[in-house]
């Protein structure tokens, strides 16, 4: 059977009813994690000859940069921050049952089977002596289900070695069930026997589960392939952060630049994050935390290698958080502010003294998972989300509301609200975006809209108002649906604000209490009415009312007009004289945005005018 877009989502929805009946019940339901891709700098869509290039030893890999595809092949696996609970470094790799769209293997609810794979380029272990391939060994950690669902006593995670004969060998395999444990990642180490290794040598990570969708989660992080091992060789030279940064401005992950000069002294958190000395001996470290624009130029030094103290111990663990501070110098101009945490560990190169002669490895740089930079939208909008969809959520009923509370500090003007709906085959579908200021009263704004397909790379949808709103203290943002279908919004589940979000779904409305997460809808906002008149007082034009019911006056001197619907076509209008220049009559247009241009001999000038009935 072929999957087209729909099949899929209506099976898929029907899967989680079955399989997932608790959650189902409810009536604001969390989905599944969503497929993530994250690309290693400089391998991405990479095509040339290099992404066919062997890997060699010493090979490691702790996928705190992303995915490097010049180092492996994948097939449905995904890349993820934060379903991993304590793991070795930021960044692992999340097995279950979709593929690289996030679709599911099978339509057939209860087929059981591969589904993921992680497979590494090739190595040539043809030149190795005696001493070499007796030593070889495979170390990785792994974990079962993290934050994500986990997998039953019928699902495994699989790793297997390719011999010179083609074959894949299967050297390791752990049965998933209630024994392991989701919040602890374990290493496992493997030694590779002499009659695998060969010049084409491979090795595979591979799930094997329920196919029908994104259950029966694994994960596997921080892999290190290298000779001169034992059994025993578990800890590493090695000093890792193990998370994004956690900074917000109040409740807040984003906010207003506009807003930022007189609502931001004693808001801001902390700066946080977490180590793992990796090092089965203690270590002196230092940690340096800075705030800089998107350009990397520094702002604030919030901690300049301040000293851990007490000293790590071998194999800790640790939370730490910044020192306190007030205020972050305000930006001239809409940006993001990055949050950088660096760990000064004397972490380098791996090495090994032979002779007396030491030899570093380039491709084993324990430097690379001690900085860790995380944004901070400084522009035009709220929100509680961190910008990464982890997880969906949702409601199935036919003019069912989801909305979301915010709070400012001052009034403002919404200009548009943004929504990032994760499920690219409900694109098309029809909703209402929605404004509310008493979630228990007439919503004060009702715009029909609908959910258009993303272009690729693309996270969130800009729904812009075409009238002017104003707002104050607490408002709520959201939108109206038309279908019996679990309208997917993307869920950050680093960021807990659940009780931000409310839901109506005949019974009037319910403020969450089951969902941890935020919700990833923002409300765009100024501090001036977008809509207001138009005065361009250099080329000496006025334009008024905006927003317009029937006619608009332009007043001013001026050779042509030329007047272009939202759609970008030219449209001609019934035009009369007045004493001040002329009066535009837009009787009978939609309502919409339109742009009026202006040609004199001081050049083209340019209006946007909202049409409103």
């Amino acid at each position: 059977m072929k999957k087209t877009a729909g099949s899929w989502t209506l099976f898929f929805c029907f899967a989680l009813i079955v399989l997932q009946s608790e959650k189902a019940l409810a009536q604001f339901v969390e989905f599944a994690p969503i497929h993530q891709e994250r690309f290693h700098k400089g391998s991405q869509n990479t095509i040339s000859s290099r992404t066919q290039a062997a890997n060699s030893l010493p090979f490691w890999d702790d996928f705190s940069t992303g995915i490097d595809t010049l180092r492996w092949t994948v097939s449905g696996a995904s890349y993820t921050e934060t379903i991993g609970q304590n793991p070795p470094s930021l960044g692992q790799i999340l097995f279950n049952g979709v593929d690289q769209n996030g679709a599911p293997y099978s339509l057939q609810i209860r087929d059981q089977g591969e589904s993921d794979f992680l497979t590494s380029k090739p190595f040539d272990l043809s030149t190795l002596t005696p001493s070499q391939q007796g030593s070889l060994y495979l170390s990785f950690f792994w974990q079962s289900g993290g934050k994500a669902e986990a997998p039953d006593g019928r699902d495994r995670l699989t790793l297997q070695v390719l011999d010179g004969q083609g074959n894949w060998n299967t050297v390791w395999l752990k049965p998933g069930g209630e024994d392991p444990d989701r919040t602890v990642f374990t290493q496992e180490i493997i030694k590779i026997l002499p009659e695998w290794q060969h010049a084409g040598f491979q090795f595979r990570f591979f799930s094997n589960g329920r196919q029908v969708g994104p259950f029966d989660s694994w994960l596997v992080d921080y892999i290190y392939l290298n000779t001169g091992r034992s059994e025993d060789d578990l800890d590493y030279r090695d000093r890792a952060l193990t998370q994004r940064n956690q900074l917000s401005l109040g409740d807040y992950s984003a906010y207003p630049l506009e807003l930022l000069q007189q609502e931001q002294s004693g808001l801001w958190t902390q700066v946080q994050n977490e180590f793992l000395n990796l090092e089965d001996r203690f270590r002196a470290m230092e940690y340096s935390i800075d705030i800089e624009d998107s350009t990397g130029n520094q702002l604030l030094s919030v901690n300049s290698n301040t000293p851990f103290d007490p000293v790590p111990n071998s194999l800790e663990r640790r939370t730490f958080l910044s020192r306190d501070f007030d205020e972050v110098p305000v930006p001239s101009t809409e940006t993001d502010l990055i949050a950088r945490t660096s760990l000064t560990s004397g972490d380098d190169f791996l090495f090994q003294v032979q002779n007396g002669d030491t030899t570093r490895f380039s491709s084993v740089d324990y430097r690379v998972n001690d900085t860790v930079k995380t944004v901070f939208p400084v522009r035009d909008f709220f929100a509680f989300d961190n910008g990464s969809a982890d997880y969906a959520a949702g409601i199935n009923q036919r003019a069912g509301q989801l909305a979301v509370r915010f709070n400012s500090p001052e009034p403002v003007y919404l200009k548009g609200i943004s929504i990032n709906f994760s499920n690219a085959s409900q694109a098309n579908q029809a909703v209402d975006i929605v404004v509310w200021d008493e979630i228990d009263q007439s919503p004060i704004l009702v715009k029909e809209s609908f959910i258009p397909a993303k272009v690729p790379g693309q996270t969130f949808i800009y729904y812009e108002l075409d009238t002017n709103i104003r707002v104050s203290g607490e408002f709520h943002v959201g939108f109206s649906q038309y279908s019996n279908d679990f309208i997917h919004v993307g869920l950050d589940k680093v960021n807990d604000h659940g009780d931000r979000i409310f839901y109506d779904v005949g019974a009037g409305w319910v403020q969450n209490e089951d969902v941890k997460g935020s919700l990833m809808i923002r409300p765009h906002v100024s501090l001036a009415p977008p809509f207001e008149e138009a005065v361009a007082p250099e080329a000496g034009f006025r334009i008024y009312p905006n927003p317009v019911v029937n006619q608009l006056h332009i007043d001013g001197k001026f050779a042509e007009i030329a007047i272009f619907d939202s759609f970008g076509r030219q449209i001609f209008l019934q035009r009369e004289q007045s004493d001040e220049g002329e009066i535009i009559n837009f009787e009978g247009q939609r309502p919409g945005i339109y742009v009026v241009n202006l040609f004199s001999e001081s050049g083209t000038k340019s209006f946007r005018i909202l049409v409103n009935r």
